[in-house]
């Protein structure tokens, strides 16, 4: 029961309570989206597979026939819960910067299995430079379940798909890097992972060394101060080992936001995390 709670995200949570504060992220982000789909030029529900949510959201600078950086954003939900459709709300302000947003699908729990997960969101993002050559540099973003699926893109093995993305920057925020204490809680019991599937999908053992991978870029590793204590915990532990293995690493923790709103705020201009994405393609 303890180790659940600390796998319970809105356990933590001061502002709501736990039964409201999950409604009220999924209407936050999704009424954010609707906003940023009718002022955003888009291209939405591109196929990258044949899946039913192998599909990308584009939102497109104001000239997209120069090239352009890309934001790719993977959305969290333990694996199991949210879609790309409430998850374009970040794309104003980078659009408005000349970076476009590009919103990653994939199959969520008990559909999706954590080894199918992992292998569309790769493959995702080896079909948007292969299918956009305007693309010049791509920072990736994902939030919980979707940190933990952006850094495993990190660990990727890029010959298996036959282009080499130029990934410039991750930002992680609250993020899982280690399954294993996952597979003792309720979360499992939607994901059905065995110990072998968990460890091969950890990222925390899955680092390479920076010197020996064709993508090592900088990395922000973020928390919040309401995050529960294995949250941040893991957090600390992924951006050391990061560290140890010789990437560029920046760690930060937010105060005065939860698990939640953490994310929330990238729509908004002010949102340090959002000053910091503005930041990426001139500073990196």
């Amino acid at each position: 029961q303890a180790l659940g709670d600390q796998y319970s995200p809105s356990h933590w949570s001061p502002r709501l309570g736990r039964d409201t504060i999950i409604q009220a992220h999924i209407a936050t982000m999704a009424a954010a989206t609707q906003r940023a789909q009718a002022n955003v030029q888009t291209a939405l529900h591109i196929p990258y597979g044949y899946g039913d949510r192998e599909k990308l959201d584009i939102y497109f600078p104001p000239d997209s026939s120069e090239t352009f950086s890309v934001l790719v954003y993977i959305h969290g939900g333990y694996w199991q819960c949210l879609s790309k459709e409430e998850s374009g709300f970040a794309a104003p302000p980078l659009v408005s910067q000349g970076v476009g947003v590009v919103v990653v699908g994939y199959d969520i729990a008990p559909k999706g299995h954590m080894d199918a997960m992992v292998l569309q969101v790769r493959r995702s993002i080896a079909f948007l430079v292969q299918r956009y050559s305007r693309i010049r540099g791509v920072y990736l973003c994902g939030h919980s379940a979707g940190a933990h699926l952006a850094a495993m893109v990190l660990s990727t093995d890029w010959t298996e798909y036959g282009v080499v993305p130029d990934i410039k920057g991750a930002v992680l925020v609250s993020g899982v890097y280690d399954l294993e204490p996952i597979l003792h809680t309720y979360v499992n019991d939607e994901l059905n992972m065995t110990r072998e599937v968990a460890q091969r999908n950890s990222p925390m053992w899955c680092i390479a060394p920076a010197a020996s991978v064709a993508v090592a870029c900088e990395v922000l590793v973020a928390v919040a101060q309401h995050d529960s204590p294995e949250f941040r915990r893991q957090s600390q532990e992924y951006g050391q080992a990061l560290r140890a293995a010789g990437w560029s690493v920046s760690m930060m923790d937010l105060a005065s936001v939860d698990h939640f709103d953490i994310i929330e705020k990238l729509s908004e201009e002010s949102y340090v995390l959002t000053q910091v994405e503005d930041e990426l393609p001139s500073s990196l």
